[in-house]
């Protein structure tokens, strides 16, 4: 039986397998070569580290990273080094990306974790293990059903717009909906590179399948793991009550759908906060925290702030802090003071939302000011 495994150089340059268990030959000299899935598990190991060490990333996602970065490295050693006590190990292991992306997304856009809540995500693992030694025939589609469940469950809940997701900082506007969306597209891909190798098996190709796992598994788990490190996912200390709300079932976020109608006096009592207390001066401002403050659901919130100003929320808090950044640049502010104090953390969102607002640069609108 033929085989051929992908391998990438140090130059990013792929090469064929030539034997199991010695992923170092080369018909190059002495040119080093790494597996594209070992390659992947570095890369992955290193986003985590960082992760890790700068103590800013929601536990959730760096626990995604490092479960991605474990999976490539199973990937590797069982598909290229010859590790065979590995294979059961991989198609369980796999089981559980789906569900970590999923309790990422929702820990750090949605609500805090709660294991009353949370608890059955482990199921997809356990029945994953259950299923490899009692009923391997369904084990591939089992993989395929968890990652196309999960892209569901997480393209879903996006659905709604970034009045949704009430824990993201509402500087970043839609963005963050955009990567968790390519995350969910990333499941999807996934699960269709495992019905690949379902045909491929079921063809007799099998020489194709450490091609497909090396490269296309391994760049879905590459894509994943990287796109958690964005600065859209940092934490934003927004754990004052939520995560004891979360813990005994009290928060005002639910899961299950409600309609609400604008309410006048909470609109009123909303412009009293922003122009009393300026409130969204603060960078790490999220709709939970704006919510809570009113002591009123986010989705009736949210919907008030829909029906009377005529954008999202961060649309809405955005213009209050464009507005306060247009008082400190007449006052003397270079743009960059301005900036921060006015709420914002970055410059790309900076003149994003200076744009819409005013419709020009920073610097135009100064100098016409």
């Amino acid at each position: 039986m033929r085989r051929n495994t992908a391998y990438i150089r140090f130059k990013v340059v792929l090469k064929p397998d030539l034997g199991q268990g010695q992923p170092g030959s080369s018909a190059i000299g002495a040119m080093p070569v790494l597996p594209i899935s070992m390659f992947a598990a570095l890369v992955l190991a290193y986003v985590w580290l960082r992760a890790f060490l700068a103590r800013d990333t929601p536990v959730m996602v760096q626990i995604l990273i490092l479960a991605c970065a474990i999976q490539s490295l199973i990937i590797s050693f069982n598909q290229h080094y010859g590790v065979s006590w590995l294979g059961p190990v991989q198609p369980v292991t796999a089981m559980m990306i789906p569900a970590l992306a999923y309790l990422a997304f929702a820990s750090t856009a949605i609500r805090p974790l709660a294991w009353k809540r949370d608890w059955f995500h482990v199921l997809g693992p356990v029945a994953g293990a259950i299923c490899f030694y009692a009923l391997p025939d369904v084990m591939d589609g089992l993989v395929v059903a968890a990652y196309v469940g999960y892209a569901g469950l997480l393209l879903k809940a996006t659905l709604s717009g970034a009045d949704a997701l009430p824990l993201i900082r509402l500087e970043h506007g839609d963005r963050p909906l955009v990567l968790w969306r390519v995350v969910g597209l990333a499941l999807l891909a996934s699960a269709f590179s495992d019905v690949v190798i379902i045909a491929i098996m079921a063809t007799g190709q099998e020489w194709l399948r450490p091609w497909v796992i090396s490269i296309f598994s391994s760049g879905v788990l590459l894509m994943i793991g990287v796109l958690n490190l964005s600065d859209m996912l940092k934490d934003t200390a927004d754990k004052d009550n939520s995560t004891k709300e979360a813990a005994s079932g009290t928060g005002q976020t639910s899961d299950r759908p409600q309609a609400y109608d604008a309410d006048p006096d909470l609109f009123a009592a909303l412009e009293d906060l922003m122009n009393g207390e300026k409130i969204y001066l603060d960078p790490n401002l999220t709709l939970g925290r704006i919510a809570r403050r009113l002591k009123v659901p986010e989705k009736l919130l949210s919907a008030t702030i829909n029906g009377y100003s005529g954008v999202n929320v961060s649309r809405y808090i955005n213009t209050f802090r464009i507005e306060h950044a247009c008082q400190e640049l007449k006052a003397g502010a270079n743009v960059t003071s301005a900036m921060y104090t006015s709420g914002f953390n970055t410059k790309s969102n900076f003149n994003r939302e200076f744009l819409r607002v005013k419709g020009c640069p920073p610097s135009t609108w100064l100098d016409a000011a």
